[in-house]
């Protein structure tokens, strides 16, 4: 659905609407505003505009919401953000797993903000599945789940504010430091940011398998792998994704698991 007229006037956003491909295929660019249905919870929305005072990012730029001409961060249903520049490079997934660093570093010492409990989509309920945190009853036959969930063991780093879906939503010009859009925060680990970035650069991008193990070459980063694969999987699974679809992460699975064993026995020797 187009953004009405007096949504547009709201925001300032004046020009020809074009609606964007990327994400769930909700968005309108008209100038320099992004405009979407509310696609959070509203006092997400709210946390980001207020945590928005505390930015100072010299490394990344933050894609956050725009307060309406009355003061409103929601018209109707409409949120804004505006344009960065940039596009999305395959490739370039070093540098996306520094932003996922510099992401963290932006929220580091605010506290857990309550809006991370009240959610229940599927994103949210898989998060929880792979910190096992919750254990749903839909799982039964998802695939690679009952193993990838047999292999976590506990992590000890301290949790923040990171960005859980980096992959194609890091924009790269080469006139400015990169853009980091679509704000999807959780409140994990930052090596669980860049984990899901090597799953899906492995998985959908066509990065080499050695990914997994060079993104990130602190020891027992395979935890945060299993966990990745686990929030991908069981995303797709709670959106009824075809099981044949989720044969995509079948090798990926497979390799994590080995790595998870290479670590278990470091670990013992």
């Amino acid at each position: 659905m187009r953004p009405p007229v007096h949504v547009l006037d709201a925001f300032g956003a004046a020009g020809p609407a074009a609606r964007l491909t990327g994400g769930r295929g909700t968005a309108w660019r008209v100038g320099n505003v992004i405009l979407k249905p509310l696609d959070v919870l509203p006092e997400e929305l709210d946390w980001l505009h207020l945590a928005s005072s505390n930015v100072s990012a010299a490394e990344i730029r933050m894609s956050l919401p725009i307060m309406s001409r009355s003061g409103e961060l929601i018209v109707d249903g409409w949120t804004a953000f505006p344009v960065l520049e940039g596009e999305h490079r395959a490739g370039r997934w070093a540098e996306t797993a520094r932003v996922a660093f510099e992401f963290a570093d932006q929220f580091r010492g605010v506290d857990r903000p309550d809006f991370i409990d009240r959610r229940t989509h599927a994103w949210a309920r898989a998060d929880r599945l792979a910190w096992d945190e919750r254990v749903p009853a839909d799982i039964d036959g998802a695939p690679f789940l009952a193993d990838l969930l047999a292999a976590r063991l506990a992590i000890s780093e301290s949790p923040g504010i990171v960005h859980g879906d980096l992959s194609g939503n890091v924009l790269f010009d080469e006139m400015h430091v990169p853009s980091v859009i679509d704000l999807t925060l959780y409140w994990r680990p930052v090596k669980y940011s860049v984990a899901i970035v090597a799953v899906d650069a492995v998985c959908f991008e066509g990065a080499p398998p050695s990914l997994l193990e060079t993104i990130e070459p602190s020891d027992h980063f395979s935890q945060y792998l299993v966990r990745a694969l686990i929030f991908r999987i069981a995303t797709d699974w709670f959106n009824e994704i075809a099981a044949s679809r989720l044969a995509v992460y079948e090798d990926v699975s497979r390799r994590v698991l080995e790595l998870v064993s290479a670590d278990g026995r470091i670990r013992h020797e």
